[in-house]
């Protein structure tokens, strides 16, 4: 009797704070409901949490939220929950969220992975979730745990965030070949120092995978606060397509050596005017003239695998710099006219992991801006 009647206060309690967002359409009819999975391994029974939008449809991503030490043990998660769901009415109504309860005797979201897996299979099921569009996220022991499961199911998770959480040994880059990570970390945070969060961010991205690191000016405490009540990172979290594998290639012969070209172009200044027909690039941008460019700099060595995305970001920043400075140019991460003209024209300096043929193919024409 009391255990339902703490549900029914943790579910009276869910909908009146979804209820109280500001701006909120429906929200009160957000379902908060619980369930139970046995973890095989541990012999136990593990109960979870259901955060369901007013209209339940198809196709729908599902998040999956880790919670810390501190919420172990049954009806904690108030003291987290509503960190997530702060500015994310959004959530609320466009994604599922899945919430395990870590019960107060294990120390880790590893020991339970069996019963996470089989809460997440059941929620696919019955919701018929889009499995391309599953989606991680933990903070500290969950953070930790973010990166211990993903190394568990490289395919199970599209993107992942990572939020005050340290990575262990065994955990391996290539894991996130098909797994978007964000690692967010706090520069006071001495609970959890930041340093092997920001080495593997890094280590995930000179593999060539997609990784970003964000600092804070933070304690260990307050990092939900900044992460996860950006409204920013909650919609990359539920995105609208789910990201394009992008897998590390088998090992490629390494080409003849390709002499630096005697006449590099210079970007064009900002007053020059455009006659190529290419639209200057830089972060946050998008669209089928990015990707011809991204496919244009793997041919040069600059991207791992010919699939790339449309999206210009972090990642893509990293790589143009690498481009301009082998070719000698000043290193701004922007594509501009000129850079894209030395790109397509095959003449840019190739890397040595440059894929065979050495020519690079001119894309279709781009439409002028």
């Amino acid at each position: 009797m009391a255990i339902q009647k703490r549900g029914l206060i943790l579910i009276l309690a869910a909908v009146l704070f979804c209820s109280l967002i500001p701006g909120s359409r429906a929200a009160s009819s957000v379902r908060f409901i619980q369930h139970g999975a046995r973890d095989e391994k541990q012999n136990q029974l593990i109960t979870y949490w259901l955060y369901l939008p007013p209209e339940v449809e198809p196709g729908m991503p599902l998040v999956v939220y880790l919670h810390g030490s501190g919420e172990r043990g049954e009806g904690a998660l108030l003291t987290s929950l509503p960190l997530f769901l702060e500015n994310g009415i959004v959530l609320c109504s466009d994604a599922i969220l899945l919430v395990p309860q870590m019960p107060s005797n294990f120390g880790q979201w590893i020991s339970i992975e069996n019963a996470v897996m089989k809460m997440i299979d059941r929620t696919v099921e019955e919701y018929h979730i889009d499995e391309k569009r599953i989606a991680l996220a933990g903070f500290s022991m969950g953070g930790i745990g973010v990166y211990d499961l993903v190394n568990l199911y490289p395919d199970k998770f599209c993107r992942a965030i990572s939020v005050s959480g340290r990575v262990n040994e065994d955990v391996s880059p290539d894991a996130f070949a098909c797994c978007e990570l964000r690692t967010f970390v706090g520069t006071r945070d001495t609970n959890m120092p930041p340093q092997s969060a920001l080495e593997f961010a890094q280590a995930v991205a000179d593999a060539g995978y997609t990784s970003e690191a964000v600092q804070f000016d933070s304690t260990h405490s307050r990092m939900p606060y900044h992460v996860f009540q950006s409204e920013k990172n909650l919609e990359w979290l539920w995105m609208e397509l789910a990201p394009q594998p992008t897998a590390k290639p088998t090992a490629t012969p390494k080409p003849t050596a390709t002499p630096k070209p005697t006449a590099t172009a210079k970007p064009a200044a900002a007053d020059e005017k455009n006659t190529s027909g290419y639209r200057t690039l830089k972060k946050g941008m998008s669209g089928r003239d990015v990707q011809q460019f991204k496919i244009a700099m793997y041919w040069l060595g600059y991207f791992n695998d010919k699939n790339v995305s449309d999206q210009y970001n972090s990642l893509t920043v990293e790589r143009v710099k690498k481009l301009q400075k082998n070719n000698g140019l000043e290193e701004t991460g922007i594509a501009d006219p000129a850079l894209q003209e030395l790109v397509f024209s095959g003449n840019a300096v190739k890397t040595k992991n440059a894929p065979r043929p050495s020519k690079t193919p001119k894309p279709a024409e781009t439409p002028k801006p």
